[in-house]
Parts: structure tokens; C-alpha cells; sequence
């Protein structure tokens, strides 16, 4: 009974402190320590370096629990083509409005490619993510057979469905988040497509 509760207990610091590292991340510029997240989670600076040696680590956390989510609700949708590609999009979308904004403030200096195929862990469960609605949607647009069109396919949407347009889409055009995943599934299929296109055309 006590190793259950203390494995409980363990737990809900971790939660704690993962939430507040999002909290303070999301609205702070300046630099933030594992003892500002503690006292933010209100516990013991001694629990909070039992559970991470540093705030990044804690925001590595926070980020790998999106990523998390995100593959999870994909892996369990039934739908095929493009409503799969439209309801994981939009369950993105929603995620990042709920609870995406410390994303937005803390950015690799690494672009996404060289991040993705380094497995980084936050872009593992968006990989995992995308895998079935990306491969789906490259046969339907008939460009499965170019070289490499998994891995653009995903820095493609990715720089569409970036948290921080995510915002601004919703925050200065006013666009509700339905709207905002319709248009932007619609612009990832039309970029895809152009993408493809360029590199059928490109010269050997």
C-alpha cells in the first residue's frame, strides 16, 4: 500500500510539474528555472530535481506528452483517406488551442527535418501521427513513387500546421478552429501536390 502511494504520489508531482513548466513557458520570455516550476507546481525544488535535472528537460517532457496525445487519437481512428487526414488534422489543431501555447515560445534552432530524422523524441509521436493519413493521402494524389515524399509530405505540414499559425489564424483572422484545420488541410493537399509536381519536373 505505501509503494503504491508513493508511486501515486511520484506521478502526480510529475503531472504537476510538467504542467507548470507549460504554464510558466507559455507566458514568460525571459529564462526559467526547475525552481520557478516547482514553486509553480508548488512543490520541493529537492522533488523537482528528483523528477527532471533542468526546466528544458521538464518542457522536453511537456512536449513529448503532446506528441503523445496526438498519436494516440490518431492510431485509434477508424476513418480512411482524406476524412482520416481531416480528423487527425483537426484534433491537432484543437489540441494546440487547448493546450499547445508553450510550443509556440521555446523553438529549435533546427529545422524539422533534420530534427524529425534524428527522432527527436517530442516529433516521435507526431511522426507516429502522420504516418497512416500522410502515406493514405500521397496514393490518393497519385505521388507514392516519388523519392523521399513520406518525410516532405511531413515537414509540409508541419510548416503549415505550425502551433504559432495555429494561433494566428485563430487569434487575428478570427478563424474558429474548424475553419482553421479545413483551410489548412486544404492548403497541405495543394502544397503536396505542387511539391511533387516540382520535383517531377525538376532537372537530373
Amino acid at each position: 500500500m505505501g509503494r503504491t502511494r508513493m508511486r501515486r504520489d511520484q506521478q502526480l508531482n510529475n503531472a504537476k510539474l510538467i504542467q507548470a513548466a507549460a504554464e510558466l513557458f507559455e507566458r514568460s520570455e525571459q529564462p526559467i528555472s526547475l525552481a520557478d516550476i516547482a514553486r509553480q507546481a508548488d512543490v520541493s525544488v529537492a522533488t523537482a530535481y528528483r523528477h527532471f535535472e533542468s526546466a528544458d528537460e521538464a518542457l522536453s517532457a511537456y512536449r513529448r506528452d503532446i506528441g503523445g496525445k496526438f498519436r494516440d487519437y490518431s492510431l485509434q481512428q477508424p476513418s480512411r483517406g482524406l476524412a482520416l487526414l481531416e480528423s487527425v488534422s483537426g484534433y491537432w489543431v484543437d489540441l494546440i488551442l487547448a493546450e499547445g501555447a508553450a510550443l509556440v515560445h521555446r523553438r529549435s534552432p533546427e529545422g524539422f527535418l533534420a530534427r524529425y530524422k534524428a527522432d527527436e523524441p517530442y516529433l516521435e509521436g507526431q511522426a507516429e501521427a502522420l504516418a497512416r493519413p500522410i502515406r493514405e493521402l500521397v496514393v490518393i494524389l497519385g505521388v507514392s513513387e516519388l523519392a523521399g515524399v513520406d518525410d516532405e509530405a511531413a515537414f509540409l505540414w508541419n510548416v503549415l500546421f505550425d502551433p504559432r499559425e495555429i494561433f494566428d489564424l485563430r487569434d487575428t483572422l478570427g478563424l474558429p478552429p474548424a475553419q482553421i484545420t479545413h483551410r489548412l488541410v486544404s492548403a497541405f493537399r495543394g502544397a503536396l501536390l505542387g511539391w511533387a509536381t516540382a520535383q517531377l519536373t525538376e532537372s537530373p
